[in-house]
């Protein structure tokens, strides 16, 4: 996976030095979501405010950015004609679809977002994309959907609930860890304490988990 700087970077090698995109349109409007997104920390006026402010102002690394994703866009435009460019638009089409399911499930039905903060964003600027209007700039289309089109509002709402549940997740792991790390802390703490002469630490704990029950149960809670 490519970084924000090496995404960046290769956005103003295509703008300033003719060189040919080598990331993805997505790649370059990921990377210009996380430079808005940077923005409406700052600013705490939204997401779709933020994103229309860096791309219609002097931002610099954002003008390069819109500027690869353009470029890039062409080129695989130009590469794809006829029936591959049917199917390559129903199956952006389908995907964008999933994804609004999966913000009706998460948000109707209180499931659980099986998908990243990334896949949801990256199917807010396919809607972008689809839904711009003649002349419109994909940037400009997505401030515009965020403010008014209800697909853009579950699709931003799901993002925000899959960024929580992977905090929810990362916290839990922390927690696990912490306790697995005191349970066998504690273990060998009493295998020490209940060596036999000429045993060490690990053969006293070996035989303590081959014959006592107590050390057979922490050891099931360790290995949860």
């Amino acid at each position: 996976m490519k970084s924000t700087q090496e995404i960046l970077a290769d956005a103003l090698a295509v703008r300033d030095d003719g060189a040919q995109p080598r990331c993805d349109a997505h790649e370059y409007e990921q990377c210009l979501l996380a430079l808005a997104r940077q923005d409406e920390g700052l600013a705490e006026d939204g997401i779709a405010h933020a994103l229309a402010r860096i791309a219609a102002g002097t931002n610099d690394d954002a003008n390069a950015l819109i500027f690869a994703a353009d470029r890039k866009r062409d080129a695989e435009a130009a590469a794809t004609v006829g029936k591959s460019a049917r199917v390559e638009k129903v199956v952006k089409s389908a995907s964008l679809d999933a994804i609004l399911a999966e913000a009706e499930n998460v948000l109707s039905k209180g499931a659980s977002p099986t998908v990243t903060r990334d896949a949801a964003e990256s199917a807010m600027l396919d809607l972008a994309v689809a839904e711009s209007l003649e002349g419109e700039g994909v940037c400009d289309a997505y401030a515009r959907l965020c403010e008014s089109d209800a697909r853009m509002q579950k699709l931003y709402a799901l993002g925000q609930a899959a960024d929580t549940a992977e905090v929810e997740r990362a916290e839990q792991l922390s927690k696990r860890g912490t306790r697995n790390e005191r349970v066998w802390e504690l273990m060998v703490k009493g295998a020490n304490h209940n060596r036999l002469a000429g045993e060490t630490v690990e053969q006293a704990l070996d035989r303590m988990l081959r014959t006592d029950k107590t050390y057979q149960d922490a050891y099931a809670l360790y290995c949860e």
